[in-house]
């Protein structure tokens, strides 16, 4: 029998417990003794932030396009967030180092147009900006991320695959993730305002199907108000002591996913699209990534990729006796359930976050070979090779959160063949120099 983990995880439990890490983290580093001088307090500033963003919602699929319960197309959004964020001392290592940098939590909702459709998610996130380039004294380019979980949306609990398509998302909690590029003027030394265009993303990370994904594209207009700490207006960053040269990450992580399977290569299906496979199943990896760091934002490498998906290549093990509403397969071979690859990162570090991404493709990947009863001998063609789940292109996003010295968090996510979700990877990492 194949290994399945259980299908009633609680998936909301695992997102707020995600959270939690992330914003302990936050808070750990920035109060620890151990970091020195860089969390000295007296000159941590802090500022609270209001931002409204109306959006377009990207109609890519069936569901957002009219295909769902209601029969509406959702077009549109808005949404509404209270930000609190810091920065640290200008006399601190973090503050040399990156003067302009703020990083905080942050509290959101969104409504959508034909609110019965999706509902309006909370979102709960960490976020952190910078500055890109300045204009004027008062008048500057920044850009700010948000990652975190969305609480609230609308699904269905059928058991029936065909209703919960017409739901469109396949659970409750989301997955968000959110940039911005803003204009930004200092209107007073304790106001700021920003506007300028916000993408966003919503997805399940495949731990509950359907899993569309929700995209939107908008305008963020925002005022932050600084609480305590005014800053000088021209802040210069201090790199005198770093030194470039290579680091080295290796990060074990793992997660679960749902699979579908397209019985169409088997008779005597006639249908088109995956099916559902039931349960939910395990996937896991570790990636030894060198890099050499250019300064103290920029970091280059390539990385070694080791992938374990219970769930792989299952569509070529099908049991054509079983139903297709609940299908049996048979056991495929260990080698088709690993990948291993090669892929290229790059990292952009600031104070307690590291973004890492990377572009990466399969090199052991072997293809699956159906099982004896699936096809007829009397079809030559049946015999035909079946591509691997797993081989071809994969993307990478993740989160670091230092942690303590070199131990880090790790929160990413994995797409497939740059439009496909592939899955979370959720774990811990350690870099040494």
């Amino acid at each position: 029998m194949i290994f399945r983990l259980n299908r009633y995880i609680n998936v909301r439990a695992v997102a707020i417990a995600v959270m939690m890490m992330m914003t302990a983290a936050l808070h750990v580093v920035a109060q620890s003794p151990a970091a020195g001088d860089t969390c000295r307090r007296n000159g941590v500033s802090s500022e609270l932030s209001i931002a409204a963003t109306p959006s377009l919602v990207l109609r890519s699929n069936p569901f957002l396009r009219g295909h769902n319960q209601l029969g509406k197309p959702v077009s549109a959004s808005f949404s509404g967030r209270l930000q609190y964020a810091m920065r640290f001392a200008p006399d601190s290592e973090y503050g040399r180092l990156y003067p302009y940098a703020w990083q905080g939590i942050g509290l959101g909702v969104t409504s959508f147009s034909a609110s019965g459709v999706l509902g309006s998610p909370v979102a709960l996130y960490v976020l952190q900006g910078s500055r890109i380039a300045s204009v004027t004294q008062r008048l500057a380019v920044d850009y700010e991320w948000n990652f975190g979980a969305s609480f609230g949306w609308k699904h269905s609990s059928s058991t029936d695959a065909a209703d919960r398509l017409l739901y469109g998302v396949g659970s409750s909690v989301n997955a968000y993730i959110g940039l911005a590029f803003m204009l930004s003027y200092e209107a007073t030394p304790r106001l700021t305002l920003r506007f300028g265009p916000e993408i966003a993303h919503y997805s399940n990370g495949n731990t509950s199907l359907p899993n569309p994904g929700v995209n939107r594209v908008g305008l963020r207009l925002s005022a932050t108000y600084r609480l305590h700490g005014i800053r000088p207006r021209s802040l210069s960053a201090d790199w005198s002591g770093f030194r470039p040269g290579m680091s080295y990450d290796i990060t074990l992580w793992g997660a679960w996913r749902k699979w579908g399977y397209s019985p169409s290569v088997n008779e005597p299906y006639t249908g088109s699209g995956a099916l559902e496979v039931p349960g939910r199943w395990l996937v896991g990896g570790l990636s030894f990534n060198p890099l050499y760091r250019f300064n103290p934002v920029v970091a280059a490498g390539a990385a070694v990729d080791l992938l374990y998906d219970d769930g792989a290549n299952l569509s070529a093990h099908f049991e054509p006796s079983s139903p297709f509403e609940s299908p049996r397969f048979y056991r495929q071979p260990l080698s088709e359930r690993i990948m291993g690859g090669v892929s290229l990162r790059v990292e952009i570090s600031m104070p307690i976050f590291s973004v890492n991404i990377g572009i990466g493709h399969s090199v052991y990947a072997p293809t699956p070979r159906r099982h004896d009863t699936v096809y007829y001998p009397s079809d030559d063609d049946r015999l035909s090779a079946v591509k691997s789940d797993l081989r071809g292109f994969y993307q990478m996003f993740n989160l670091k959160t230092r942690l303590y010295h070199g131990l880090y968090l790790n929160t990413g996510y994995r797409l497939v063949d740059f439009s496909k979700s592939g899955n979370l990877m959720l774990g811990l990492g350690y870099t040494w120099r």
